[in-house]
């Protein structure tokens, strides 16, 4: 059963448990009948998806002049797959909803989205990870031994997305997704462990450092920024992974697919919020910053850190 997680999408979608013929052809009627139109809830998703794709153009172009640190090169990736992500996640969700689809009104674009949400969500997800084991080594000195080489189905009626493509006639369990568990579940209890470390090792060193040495001080904004990008998947993981296995309320799966939105959509906030370099970029760019000022700014902190409050 573990081994039919792994087939691909037109090889799935021809499968017995997706054949929506058997109840009745695929097409808007399966919308009329089973779905559910959610337009407060889509034109949100479409609205904040689409913002937040304009907002990380800034913040790939300035993430990609400061590229010389690992991390800095990390949260680049990161921030292409979080748009990939938000396209998944929010735009192509909000369409999907606005028009109250369901599996079988629309196969191919239902679980197209669903697909690339999945997929995305579990690359974004492990790179948080590399994300947190970065900071924990180079807080570690042990930077030199660390290199790294760089179905979801929307339903209408949930307001969110599920393995199943609730078909009549067909349970749940036909529909549960291993791979996917043990993922979320291992992205959940390491991102756990390893913030803890970190953060341990950030007050011992805090506690250790002689007068007038801000090296530990300086690599704090970094680690901020790196913990809220990674905070919102906890959420999301956790919720995503028991609304397979056991019912949930309503208002908890829309919970959880707002917290996937907020961990795809939340780093342009972040840093324009933390991030001096990419803010005064940002407005450099809008015409609203002084350019003599913002670069030296940019140059002291690359001397030291991309990343700086």
């Amino acid at each position: 059963m573990i081994g039919a997680q792994y087939e691909f999408m037109p090889d799935m979608l021809r499968g017995p448990e997706y054949n929506c013929s058997e109840v009745m052809p695929s097409g808007p009627a399966w919308a009329d009948k089973y779905g559910v139109k959610r337009p407060i809830f889509g034109w949100y998703s479409l609205v904040f998806g689409i913002i937040v794709e304009i907002l990380y153009i800034p913040c790939l172009i300035a993430l990609r002049k400061d590229a010389r640190m690992s991390c800095i090169k990390i949260m680049f990736c990161l921030a292409l797959l979080d748009m990939v992500g938000g396209i998944a996640s929010s735009v192509g969700f909000g369409v999907l909803l606005i028009q109250g689809a369901v599996f079988c009104s629309d196969p191919v674009f239902t679980a197209g989205i669903g697909i690339v949400g999945y997929g995305n969500w579990c690359m974004a997800s492990s790179i948080c990870i590399v994300l947190a084991v970065n900071r924990l080594f180079e807080m570690l000195n042990l930077s030199k031994y660390f290199t790294v080489r760089i179905s979801l189905i929307v339903n209408s009626s949930l307001q969110s997305m599920s393995f199943s493509p609730f078909i009549p006639g067909h349970g749940k369990d036909e529909y549960v997704n291993i791979p996917h568990a043990v993922h979320d579940m291992v992205i959940v209890t390491l991102s756990c462990l390893l913030y803890m470390a970190l953060c341990t090792v950030l007050v011992m060193k805090r506690k250790a450092i002689s007068p007038g040495t801000n090296k530990v001080f300086s690599n704090t904004p970094i680690f901020v920024q790196a913990m809220l990008i990674c905070g919102a998947n906890l959420g999301s993981s956790l919720i995503y992974v028991s609304m397979n296995f056991i019912p949930l309320p309503p208002s908890l799966i829309v919970a959880g697919h707002v917290s996937w939105q907020i961990s795809n959509g939340s780093p342009p906030f972040i840093y324009f919020a933390l991030n001096k370099s990419i803010r005064n970029f940002t407005l450099r760019s809008i015409g609203l910053g002084r350019l003599g000022q913002n670069s030296q700014v940019h140059n002291s902190t690359t001397q030291r850190s991309p990343i700086t409050f």
